[in-house]
């Protein structure tokens, strides 16, 4: 496995987002994370990229084991090396072109020489179909635009597993499609995912694997196809059988 993830807990105050979560991604897997308002998805994201700290838990990745709430912050920078995060708000540098977008940690966190970073950013973009966008500023860009803009600056770092974060949830419909069909080509690639998504068309059709969380834990997991139609849990085909619109109670996804 390339990233296990043990009895992971997380509270905010008096509230605990997360129960003990238990979670595996293999090399090569496209694991879609599906759940109502509330039931933890960002925060176990972000806890296993350690935007946020985890209270308790354990972390394996690429054959290391790591102690969540406890990892050194050498640790962590090398651990996000190789690895690279899509946020729901694009997160761009608003006075920075797209292609100074994903250049720009290549050469100041990579090191990467300018000339080499600037010829992995121009194909980056043209993977994603901008490359008639490059100098263009993200007010120029459709939203779907800069949210492709960021997922090249993820596929620029080269990373062993990319993290999304509902990436077309702050797109309009017209706009959600262009993006998913960039991940579609990632996942026909190869590229390892972990994806926190409302798009249940694209979570069957697209991911090896699917889990289901409500309340902090995971209610049921395995194979999409399996998930989607011989769900084994009530709660599961319920929220299936609605579409994905039913919505727990909760501050965040």
């Amino acid at each position: 496995m390339l990233l296990t993830i043990q009895g992971l807990r997380k509270s905010f105050g008096d509230l605990e987002v997360l129960k003990g979560v238990d979670l595996s991604v293999d090399k090569g897997d496209v694991v879609s994370i599906l759940g109502p308002s509330g039931s933890g998805k960002t925060t176990l994201l972000r806890c296993v990229n350690f935007l946020e700290t985890a209270d308790k838990g354990t972390l394996a990745f690429d054959g290391e084991t790591f102690q969540l709430g406890r990892v050194p912050k050498k640790d962590i920078a090398r651990l996000r090396k190789k690895t690279a995060f899509v946020f729901q708000s694009y997160n761009l540098f608003l006075n920075k072109t797209a292609l100074e977008n994903v250049t720009e940690g290549l050469i100041t966190a990579r090191k990467v020489p300018k000339a080499q970073a600037l010829d992995i950013g121009r194909r980056a973009l043209s993977k994603v179909g901008l490359s008639d966008r490059m100098g263009h500023y993200p007010s120029q860009l459709s939203g779907g635009q800069q949210q492709r803009v960021a997922i090249a600056r993820a596929m620029a770092a080269e990373p062993e597993i990319i993290y999304f974060d509902e990436p077309t949830s702050a797109l309009d419909p017209e706009l959600t499609g262009e993006v998913l069909s960039v991940m579609r080509q990632l996942a026909g690639e190869g590229m390892t995912m972990l994806v926190v998504t409302h798009e249940l068309a694209f979570a069957r059709t697209v991911s090896s694997q699917v889990v289901f969380m409500e309340g902090g834990v995971v209610v049921e997991s395995g194979p999409a196809q399996e998930m989607f139609h011989h769900p084994r849990e009530a709660r599961t085909r319920a929220f299936l059988q609605t579409g994905g619109k039913s919505h727990g109670k909760g501050v965040e996804s």
